[in-house]
């Protein structure tokens, strides 16, 4: 338990420069992005594991393809992110998960769901994603679909897939929902999202703004943003000399238990491996700007593995920003 205290309070530090946490922000938006992804093996992406059954045509990733694809979305449109988890997790092997899939199809089965979404009728817009298993919209999506009554709500698929596009599930979810309007979906290779996010994001962004699904950031909002997103990047990248262009000299970054660590020491663990950063979601981001000062406040997802714990948390963060020189700069 200490440990895992301790851990927390490291993640809590990690977030951002300045130490004060928010809640919820405002305003919550009445847009839903749901998603079933698998981290674990997938086809043609990750670094594959000695002796897996899959290892010819499958790798070993941190995050699932359509999990990112999501965050994506959620983080474009301001919507709010919920994974579709079945009570039996599909197998870590991608072989396993195969034959796992396709017993489902066979049996028509509907997998028990481990969570639901508490307040489905707040929200006017779903969005709902998955991967293509065997050609098909995974069983537990059916799950999912049947569990509310989306009758007069806007539905849209999304999903990912290694060369069978959307393989009819658009249809598939028309004639599942005839109640709901289903507006036209987007698939993208699960390998793009997983290793080509700037292609992924700029698919994503034509076919929001098609939709006119897309939340505007404009302006000094959107470079704020774009700095937060620098930051972000560049600790996945272990980039030590973007991170310090982007913090502020005299930037500390403090525990929840007090203790402080100077930007520098920080820095020292991202670029000795002590901390590695695979993934951040940006989560219904609320920015302020007043003159040249900033503050963006959000949601963020961290997918890290520190001091030798690996896993994925969700914290509020408020992040401060100065614009000196033209540039948004991180500080306490």
């Amino acid at each position: 338990m200490k440990k895992l205290v301790s851990l927390l309070m490291i993640l809590l530090m990690l977030f951002a420069a300045a130490p004060s946490y928010a809640g919820e922000a405002e305003g919550a938006s009445r847009i839903l992005v749901a998603y079933l992804s698998r981290a674990g093996e997938n086809y043609n992406v990750g670094i594959a594991r000695e002796g897996s059954a899959s290892a010819a045509y499958a790798g070993y990733i941190e995050k699932g393809n359509t999990a990112i694809m999501a965050a994506m979305i959620a983080e474009m449109t301001g919507g709010s992110l919920f994974e579709i988890r079945t009570v039996t997790p599909y197998p870590d092997d991608y072989a396993s998960m195969l034959r796992t899939a396709q017993e489902e199809i066979d049996t028509d089965a509907r997998p028990e769901l481990a969570a639901q979404v508490e307040n489905m009728a707040d929200y006017d817009i779903v969005f709902i994603g998955y991967p293509i298993w065997h050609g098909r919209m995974p069983q537990a999506v059916y799950s999912f679909i049947e569990a509310y009554d989306l009758t007069g709500k806007t539905v849209i698929p999304f999903n990912t897939h290694e060369g069978s596009g959307q393989s009819g599930t658009q249809r598939v979810i028309e004639s599942v929902l005839p109640g709901s309007t289903v507006l036209q979906g987007l698939a993208i290779r699960g390998k793009t999202a997983q290793e080509d996010t700037e292609q992924a994001q700029a698919l994503i962004s034509e076919w929001l703004e098609g939709l006119d699904m897309k939340k505007a950031y404009t302006g000094e909002e959107a470079e704020v943003l774009a700095a937060y997103r620098a930051i972000q990047q560049a600790m996945i990248d272990k980039d030590i000399e973007t991170l310090d262009r982007l913090y502020r000299d005299g930037t500390t970054f403090t525990h929840m238990s007090g203790k402080k660590q100077t930007k520098e020491e920080f820095f020292g663990e991202i670029a000795d491996g002590t901390l590695n950063y695979f993934a951040y979601d940006i989560l219904n981001p609320v920015i302020t700007v007043d003159g040249g000062e900033a503050v963006l406040t959000a949601d963020v997802t961290l997918t890290a593995k520190v001091y030798g714990a690996s896993g994925s948390w969700t914290l509020p963060v408020n992040a401060h920003f100065t614009k000196t020189d033209g540039q948004w700069i991180a500080h306490n």
